[in-house]
């Protein structure tokens, strides 16, 4: 027998009712009594709802209030005499796994945090802390206290498990939405079973749920009892609004829709709605180790839903990079030139000409990254990877390299086709070929680059030298040429340039008779007062002060 949704809410499936009751212990523990009273002060005057809040001047005394009442939340100082916070936390995750420890401390300790975060505590915050921003933390840890407690509870209660009714209706709805059928019957039967306001006085967002990576167990976990788990994540990140939600699991698949709705009346921002989905998906990862993308689409009436769907698909098709984050209606619907990149082919095809592979394969995913500021979609990445795939293809047939040599039993030729659909598998696929032309060159090598730029520099010190100009020589992007310059030498090129320039004025000051003006124009300086102010700054007085320096050392 199903067991209508309605019921479900008003039992308190739907609102997390049943831990809004809850109380919870806190511990305070710090070996400074002034924190441990200012600590203790500010969480009671949150009025938390809280059975108790105690306080422990050591780990040894945390440990005797422990045999006593059981604690939920840990607001622990890590510097502590005898046992410190670090180890403490571990004795008592060790024992009770489910608890949040919450370092609070005055010491910015890069190796106390990594310790910190290796061991999975819940935050980390440093004193003086506001009382604003331990409540906000705090509040986060029974958030997720109370997700897992009912998620636990919905696991084990096999009483909810509905029928495939369900899973039909959804499946359909989904289509619908996708643009794949045009039978609009299922989602209108959904929505009239679920909606506790009534279908037509209600305002809908839809938004598109990819789980880019979630826990083993929750992908075996069935659609009825996942559906509860979602929802009661949903439900408390959106307790404080009149917001309700219908979620829609894909067969087959980890990714679900969610239709936000709300009386017509409330008419609730998109960007407000986006900050809540933007709250899900963190306590998501939080609370069920699931990294998520949300696509947001925009508010509408029923019949407006396919609308304002169907770009939430394309979106997801479109995230080739696989970033975790909400996508905002605006970003969903943008319309990317596909063809911008042709600009870099040619510096792309020049970097092949001079063997450079692993400088072509950042060349190329710097522009995906960076250059294109994340915004390459699916389509972009085709076209792309078209065209990357005939520079190669065309470097291959001119240097008489068989495709056999490239394309082996770790990267099969099929799989380099296919790795257009994702930023990783591009990755991947590109910095293999890469190492394997070098390999079968013996060429390609990054210090190559670097030696020939710096032979450029010396042979043109006469001249102005813009960054531009060496890039362009070099056959690559300014930035990313300073970059790998900065990696191998120490410093930026416009750096290098400059200390090329004073050390042959320096010699020329000291070992010719030239007007100081002259040595200026050698060096390439037009302005002779730009030339004597980098001087003096390089060196630390005016060229003719350098000159009469080093003419007194000669005689003497």
């Amino acid at each position: 027998m199903k067991i209508p949704p309605r019921l479900l809410y008003e039992a308190g499936v739907g609102k997390s009712a049943i831990y809004r009751g809850i109380k919870m212990n806190i511990l305070i523990i710090d070996d400074e009594k002034t924190v441990l009273k200012t600590v203790d002060s500010q969480l009671k005057e949150m009025k938390l709802e809280m059975e108790r809040i105690d306080t422990a001047n050591s780990a040894e005394e945390a440990k005797e209030w422990m045999k006593q009442y059981h604690y939920d939340i840990f607001l622990c100082d890590i510097v502590m005499p005898e046992t410190d916070g670090i180890t403490f936390a571990k004795w008592v995750l060790e024992r009770y796994p489910d608890v949040k420890i919450i370092f609070l401390t005055a010491y910015a300790d890069v190796k106390y945090m990594k310790e910190a975060i290796s061991m999975q505590s819940f935050d980390y915050v440093l004193q003086p802390v506001s009382t604003q921003e331990l409540k906000n933390v705090v509040e986060r840890a029974v958030s997720q206290i109370k997700i897992e407690r009912k998620n636990q509870e919905l696991i084990n209660m096999g009483a909810f498990f509905q029928t495939y009714e369900e899973s039909i209706l959804e499946t359909g709805a989904l289509q619908y939405l996708e643009g794949r059928n045009e039978e609009d019957s299922y989602l209108r039967r959904l929505i009239l079973s679920h909606n506790v306001n009534g279908a037509g006085e209600s305002e809908y967002l839809p938004v598109l749920i990819q789980v880019l990576k979630t826990q083993k167990h929750l992908e075996k976990i069935e659609k009825p009892i996942l559906r509860l788990i979602y929802q009661n994540v949903l439900d408390e990140v959106f307790q404080d609004l009149k917001v309700f939600s219908i979620i829609l699991l894909e067969e087959n698949s980890t990714d679900f829709a969610i239709l936000l709705y709300w009386k017509r009346e409330l008419s609730y921002e998109t960007e407000a709605l986006s900050e809540k989905l933007e709250s899900f998906r963190i306590l998501a990862f939080r609370a069920l180790q699931t990294s998520m993308a949300i696509y947001c689409g925009r508010a509408c009436g029923p019949a407006e839903l396919v609308k304002y769907s169907q770009p939430l698909f394309q979106a997801k098709r479109d995230n080739v990079r696989r970033e975790s984050r909400v996508f905002l209606p605006r970003e969903n619907e943008k319309d990317v030139n596909r063809n911008s990149y042709r600009l870099q082919l040619g510096t792309w095809k020049k970097l092949l000409d001079q063997d450079q592979f692993l400088v072509f394969k950042d060349s190329i995913l710097s522009y995906i990254t960076k250059d294109y500021h994340g915004h390459m979609n699916a389509s972009g990445m085709m076209n792309l990877h078209q065209s990357v795939t005939q520079l190669l293809l065309v470097y291959l047939v001119n240097h008489q390299i068989g495709s056999e040599m490239i394309f082996d039993d770790k990267l099969p030729y099929l799989t380099y086709m296919n790795s257009w659909q994702g930023y990783d598998l591009f990755e991947k696929a590109l910095t293999y070929i890469a190492v394997k032309l070098q390999e079968i060159t013996g060429k390609g090598k990054t210090k190559d680059v670097i030696r020939e730029t710096v032979k450029y520099i010396r042979q043109h010190l006469d001249t102005d030298l813009p960054v531009t100009e060496i890039a362009e020589f070099a056959g690559m992007n300014p930035e990313y040429l300073t970059k790998l310059f900065k990696k191998n030498t120490g410093c930026t090129l416009k750096e290098y340039i400059v200390n090329e320039k004073m050390e042959s004025a320096k010699m020329l000051l000291s070992t010719t008779s030239l007007p100081v003006t002259l040595i200026s124009s050698h060096v390439g300086y037009g302005n002779y007062s730009n030339f004597t102010r980098s001087f003096k700054q390089l060196v630390g007085c005016t060229p003719m002060e350098y000159r009469k320096a080093a003419s007194n050392q000669k005689m003497q």
